[in-house]
C-alpha cells in the first residue's frame, strides 16, 4: 500500500491516490502495532526536539479521520442520528480547540 501511495504520489496520479486513501480503513490501522510504533517514536521526537506544532498537527490528522470514522460508521446518508452528529461537532471542536491553543494562544516561545 505505500509503495501504491508512493508511485501515486510521484506519478501525479491524485485520482488513484484519492481511491487508495478512501481505501484505508483508520479503525483497523490505529490498532495495527507497527502504526502504533511509528506514531509513538514520532511523537518522542517532536517531545524531545520541542516541536509542539509539529505533534499536535501529527496527531489531529490521525484523530480527525477516526473521529470521522467512527462518526459515519454504520449510518446511512438519509437516517443520520443527531446523536452521531453531536459528538462529532464536540470532537471537531475539541481538535481545533487544542491546535488554535498551541498554534495561536502559546505563540512562539
Amino acid at each position: 500500500m505505500l509503495l501504491d501511495i508512493l508511485s501515486a504520489i510521484r506519478d501525479l496520479d491524485f485520482k488513484s491516490l484519492n481511491e487508495i486513501l478512501v481505501s484505508i480503513d483508520m479503525l483497523t490501522l490505529i490498532k495495527n502495532p507497527y502504526f502504533i510504533g511509528f506514531m509513538v517514536c514520532c511523537s518522542i521526537i517532536f517531545i524531545i526536539r520541542g516541536m509542539e506544532r509539529a505533534l499536535v498537527t501529527f496527531l489531529s490528522a490521525p484523530a480527525f479521520l477516526l473521529l470521522f470514522q467512527v462518526t459515519v460508521e454504520g449510518t446511512d446518508a438519509l437516517n443520520f442520528d443527531a446523536e452521531k452528529l453531536l459528538i462529532f461537532c464536540g470532537g471537531f471542536i475539541a481538535i481545533a480547540g487544542v491546535n488554535i491553543y498551541v498554534y495561536f494562544v502559546r505563540g512562539d516561545k
